[in-house]
């Protein structure tokens, strides 16, 4: 697919990743964006994390990589013809680690503003891993039987230690609350992959973060309930779980960018450039993925058939080509629970008193997945 920009130059080649490429991008409308791809310390299956830079009230940076990968972000942006200091803000799209990890050391450095969902000032002091994993349904209890009996507990790595202090401790200079604008810049509430994942649509392109990816589907989160210490210092507003988490909240938030119409161009935080090729996509991107979890709800459907079936058993089965252990089953397994609650709220599924999957008979999840692609 060719690019839909009136100039796209690379200022720095990279690697065949897209480690450390530099980019200028000129939109038939609007002003020009520069991106810089900020490489991760470790392998990472999503690659590096694409930060985008522009002028908008000020000189605007969304996202800014890992934590300790300030000298990566730095130097592209030097590359680009910019220095770190002059940001005036950096808004976060959400609160993952690739994403805000390096935001408290941009912030040491020059003193740029920090915007972020409101959602997640409230929820920044915790670790967003452990938010999420309270086991509160027969569903996830299971999720959480199979994946303890399968992997080792590891203790939490001293780098992630220290990005959760500095995270805990990052003032945010603005809370962004809901239908915002900054300039040409529309700030859109997204979630379902993270509560507080932002897209921003400036012109005739959208900033995705994870929303909307290239190559691979985001990883929906299950449903979840807040514990008891999380939700007493929340506002009534967003106390309603559902609000924030559930393949069904990811879903509708990916009509939100189709909506836009495909004349907008997206540029997300992965996998822009990968084998030695850019992965350009518009907002039909966002309904190939509607489609995509549509397609696994019906093949998840299939593969129970008439007989009541395990959680690992439909997993394993979902993910034959891949080798499932540890982690690996963990995350396949958070992804089919999150396909499982839905198909259980729409009335395709039933959890029998073993924790075993049983089809009702009924297909609502087709309309559900058509009212959102029509």
């Amino acid at each position: 697919m060719d690019h839909n920009f009136k100039e796209l130059t690379v200022l720095r080649q990279g690697e065949s990743n897209g480690d450390r490429m530099v980019i200028r991008i000129v939109p038939h409308r609007g002003v020009p964006i520069h991106a810089v791809s900020v490489p991760r310390a470790e392998f990472s299956y999503t690659g590096p994390t694409w930060v985008w830079l522009f002028e908008n009230e000020g000189l605007t940076l969304i996202d800014a990589g890992e934590f300790g990968s300030f000298h990566e972000l730095d130097d592209g942006l030097k590359c680009a013809g910019f220095r770190a200091k002059d940001i005036q803000r950096v808004i976060v799209t959400h609160g993952h680690e690739d994403h805000d990890g390096a935001v408290a050391e941009l912030v040491a450095e020059t003193g740029a503003e920090v915007w972020a969902h409101d959602i997640y000032a409230r929820l920044q002091s915790y670790d967003p891993r452990t938010i999420q994993r309270t086991a509160f349904s027969p569903i996830q209890e299971e999720f959480r039987r199979v994946a303890d009996a399968n992997e080792a507990s590891a203790p939490v790595s001293s780098t992630r230690e220290q990005y959760l202090e500095r995270r805990k401790g990052l003032h945010i200079d603005h809370r962004i609350q809901p239908g915002e604008q900054l300039g040409n810049l529309s700030l859109i509430h997204a979630p379902g992959h993270s509560p507080d994942e932002l897209c921003m649509k400036l012109d005739d392109v959208v900033f995705t973060g994870d929303h909307v990816l290239p190559e691979i589907t985001p990883h929906p989160t299950m449903k979840t309930i807040f514990a008891p210490e999380i939700k007493a210092q929340l506002p009534a507003e967003y106390q309603t779980e559902t609000d924030w988490y559930g393949l069904a909240t990811y879903l509708k938030s990916l009509k939100i960018v189709t909506d836009m119409g495909e004349e907008t161009q997206v540029l997300p935080a992965h996998r822009y450039f990968n084998r030695d090729k850019f992965n350009f996509i518009n907002t039909l991107r966002a309904k190939d993925i509607i489609e995509h979890h549509g397609e696994r709800l019906e093949q998840m459907l299939n593969n129970i058939g008439s007989n009541a079936v395990g959680l690992e058993h439909l997993t394993r089965g979902l993910f034959e080509h891949r080798k499932l252990m540890g982690l690996n089953l963990r995350a396949a397994m958070a992804e089919v629970v999150a396909h499982i609650e839905l198909l259980e709220d729409i009335g395709d599924l039933e959890i029998t008193d073993r924790r075993e999957l049983l089809r009702t008979g009924s297909d609502n999840h087709r309309e559900f997945i058509l009212e959102l692609t029509a």
